[in-house]
C-alpha cells in the first residue's frame, strides 16, 4: 500500500528568520497563528519549505503507470483511500472492471452528447432534444458541474434560487427621453432581436423606423423591470425536470451508481404564475372565427380561410399546435355516421395513436375545405407553430377580443393553447363528466384534466341552484317536516313505491341496501366483483321481486366509467359492474 506524504513547498525566509538545529538539520522558528512552528531550510540557506496542508499519495494503476493523488488532510482517511485505490488497482490488473469508474473520467459534456442520442433513438423531435440539452448544459456550466462527481443536488438547488431572484433593475442614463434599439439591447444584456420582440408582447410602442427608430425612456424601464426580475418556478421546474432525467439515464445506463440530484424537488407553480392561460367563451370563439374568416391578410403561410378552419379544428379537438402542423388529409375520417381524425403516435405528446371524434358542424367544414387537398400533404404546412400565438393574438385584435384580461392572481393570456383550454371548459360546461375529458385530451390523470377546467362564478352559482329549498314553507308545521323543493325536470317520473328514486321499478326498495341502489339493482343486472355472488343473490337482498325490466337499448348507465348519477354509485362500498339486461 503507498504511503501518504506531504509535498513541500518553498518559500523565501523572512528577514528575521531564526535558525535552530532540528534532527541535525536546519530549521526556521516561525509563528502561525500565534503557535511556534519549524519548517526545514533549504540547502543554500535562502528558503524553508512549508509542507502542504492535505496528504497524497503516489498509487500505481492497473497498467504500472504512478499517478498523484490528493488525499485528505486526516492521516487515517488518506491512508483508507491508498488501501481503497490499491485494491482497486489489482482488481483492474486481474480482470475485474466497475464500468462506473471508467465513466467517471469522461466529461459530462461527452456524456450529454450520448443522452442527446438516446433521446433521438427514443424518437423525441428536435426541438425537444435541443431544449433538454440545452437546459441541462446550463446548468451544469451554472454550477460547475465537469465530472459525474461534481453533480451536487444542493449546488444545482443554491443555483436555481439565485435565477429566481430578484435583481435591481439597469440604471437608466440621465436626461435621455428616448433610445436607440441598440442601446437598450446593449443596456439590458441581450439582443436587438429580444428587444423587438418583448416590445411586442408587452404592447410597447417606438417612434421612427428603420435607423431612426428610438424606443420612449418610459418603454425601456418597463423592459428595464421585465429584465430584472427573477425566473419564475415553471422556468426553474423545467431545469430540474431535464438536469434529473440525464441523471437517471446515467444511473440506468451504470454510468453513475446513484442519482445524485434525487433529491432535488419540482417547485409549486401555483404560488407565482408567469403566463396565466384563460379560455375563450363560446361567443368570443364565434367572433374570433368569424373574424378570422373574412380576414384578407395572410399569416405564416396561412390565409384566412385557413387559419380560420385551423382554429375551428383545434377547439373542436383540443390538439396541441404540434399535433395540428402535422395532420394531413388522409387523417381525417368525415363520414356522417362518425367523424374523426387520427393523430399518429409520434406527434402526440403521450405518443400514443388518438383517435378524436369530431364535433357534426367541424366535420361539416371539413368536409368543402379539404376537398382537392393532396391525402398526404400537410394540411396546415408553414412555420407558423413557431408564433402560433403571436398569429392568434393578431386574429383576436382583428376581432375586438382581449388577449390579456385580469384574473384573480393577475393577467391571463388568450395564446394559442387557450384554445385547447376552451375545449375542455365548453365541454365541462355542457355537462361532459370529468373522466371523459380526460380520454378526449389525451391525459394520464384526471387532475391534470381538471387544471385546464376553468370554473367560474357563474358556473358555481348555477350549480348551487339545483340544490334543493331548505327554507320552509309559510304553512308548514314547527317540524320543519314536507320542506317544498325546486323542480328540477324529474317531476314527472313518478315511483310506485314511496322513498323510491324517479323512474325505479316497483318493489325495489329495501331497507339493507337503500333505495337508490335497490332501484338500480333492479333495473340492470348486477354482478358483484368483490364477493361473486350473482345477480339473483343480490336480488334476494330486497324486499320484492322485479316486476320490469329496462328495454335493450337502455344503455347510457350502463357503460363502465361513465360517471353515473348519483356519484354514490361509484363508492368503494359498492363494488359492482353494470350491465343492461336482456329484454326479458
Amino acid at each position: 500500500m503507498p504511503k501518504p506524504f506531504k509535498p513541500t513547498r518553498p518559500f523565501p525566509l523572512p528577514p528575521d528568520a531564526v535558525i535552530v538545529q532540528h534532527e541535525g538539520k536546519p530549521h526556521v522558528r516561525m509563528k502561525e497563528r500565534g503557535k511556534p512552528v519549524l519548517y526545514r531550510v533549504t540547502k543554500d540557506g535562502r528558503k524553508y519549505l512549508r509542507p502542504a496542508k492535505s496528504w497524497y499519495i503516489d498509487h500505481r494503476d492497473s497498467s504500472g503507470t504512478v499517478r498523484r493523488v490528493k488525499g485528505f488532510t486526516d492521516l487515517k482517511a488518506t491512508e483508507q483511500l491508498a488501501a481503497e485505490l490499491a485494491r482497486n488497482a489489482e482488481r483492474r490488473a486481474a480482470g475485474f472492471t466497475d464500468a462506473t469508474d471508467e465513466h467517471a473520467r469522461r466529461l459530462l459534456a461527452e456524456h450529454l452528447q450520448d443522452y442527446a442520442a438516446a433521446l433521438h433513438g427514443k424518437g423525441d423531435t428536435a426541438e425537444h432534444v435541443r431544449k433538454t440539452i440545452a437546459l441541462v448544459s446550463a446548468l451544469h456550466s451554472g454550477c460547475g458541474f465537469v465530472f459525474s462527481k461534481d453533480v451536487d443536488a444542493a449546488k444545482a438547488a443554491e443555483w436555481l434560487t439565485k435565477l429566481r431572484r430578484d435583481d435591481r433593475p439597469v440604471e437608466l442614463p440621465m436626461g435621455v427621453d428616448q433610445f436607440a434599439p441598440k442601446k437598450v439591447a446593449a443596456l439590458l444584456g441581450v439582443t436587438c432581436s429580444a428587444v423587438r420582440v418583448n416590445m411586442k408582447r408587452r404592447g410597447l410602442i417606438a417612434t421612427g423606423a428603420g435607423k431612426a427608430r428610438l424606443i420612449p425612456r418610459g418603454a425601456v424601464e418597463v423592459l428595464a423591470l421585465a429584465a430584472a426580475r427573477g425566473m419564475g418556478p415553471q422556468q426553474a421546474n423545467h431545469y430540474t425536470r431535464a438536469a434529473k432525467g440525464f441523471t437517471r439515464w446515467m444511473t440506468r445506463t451504470r454510468r453513475l451508481r446513484a442519482n445524485p440530484l434525487e433529491t432535488l424537488s419540482l417547485l409549486n407553480t401555483a404560488s407565482d404564475v408567469r403566463h396565466a392561460r384563460r379560455e375563450l367563451a363560446a361567443d368570443e370563439l364565434r367572433a374570433l372565427l368569424t373574424a378570422t374568416r373574412a380576414s384578407k391578410c395572410t399569416i405564416r403561410g396561412l390565409a384566412g380561410t385557413d387559419r380560420y378552419m385551423l382554429y375551428l379544428v383545434a377547439a373542436g379537438t383540443g390538439f396541441r399546435a404540434n399535433a395540428l402542423a402535422n395532420l394531413t388529409s388522409a387523417d381525417f375520417y368525415l363520414d356522417a355516421a362518425g367523424p374523426t381524425v387520427t393523430l399518429s403516435a409520434r406527434f402526440a405528446k403521450n405518443r400514443r395513436t388518438k383517435v378524436q371524434p369530431l364535433p357534426a358542424d367541424v366535420a361539416s367544414a371539413l368536409r368543402g375545405y379539404l376537398t382537392g387537398k393532396p391525402a398526404n400533404a400537410l394540411v396546415w404546412g408553414g412555420t407558423w407553430r413557431a408564433k402560433a400565438a403571436e398569429m392568434l393574438r393578431a386574429d383576436l385584435e382583428a376581432a375586438g377580443i382581449e388577449y390579456a384580461v385580469e384574473g384573480p392572481d393577475g393577467p391571463m393570456h388568450a395564446d394559442f393553447h387557450s384554445l385547447r383550454h376552451s375545449f375542455l371548459t365548453l365541454g365541462g360546461r355542457s355537462g361532459i363528466d370529468l373522466r371523459t375529458l380526460q380520454e378526449l385530451a389525451g391525459h394520464s390523470t384526471p387532475t391534470l384534466t381538471a387544471r385546464y377546467m376553468h370554473v367560474r362564478l357563474r358556473d358555481t352559482a348555477g350549480a348551487v341552484d339545483k340544490l334543493p329549498n331548505l327554507v320552509p314553507s309559510a304553512g308548514a308545521d314547527s317540524s320543519g317536516m314536507q320542506l317544498p323543493l325546486r323542480h328540477t325536470g324529474t317531476e314527472g317520473a313518478k315511483s310506485a313505491v314511496p322513498g323510491a328514486v324517479p323512474g325505479a321499478v316497483p318493489g325495489a326498495v329495501t331497507g339493507g341496501i337503500g333505495p337508490h341502489r335497490t332501484a338500480l339493482m333492479y333495473t340492470f343486472g348486477i354482478v358483484d366483483r368483490s364477493s361473486g355472488r350473482s345477480e339473483e343473490t343480490l336480488e334476494k337482498l330486497g324486499s320484492g321481486a322485479p316486476q320490469h325490466r329496462p328495454a335493450p337499448n337502455c344503455t347510457e348507465w350502463g357503460l363502465r366509467d361513465s360517471n353515473p348519477e348519483p356519484s354514490d354509485y361509484e363508492s368503494p362500498a359498492l363494488t359492482v359492474e353494470l350491465r343492461p339486461l336482456a329484454n326479458s
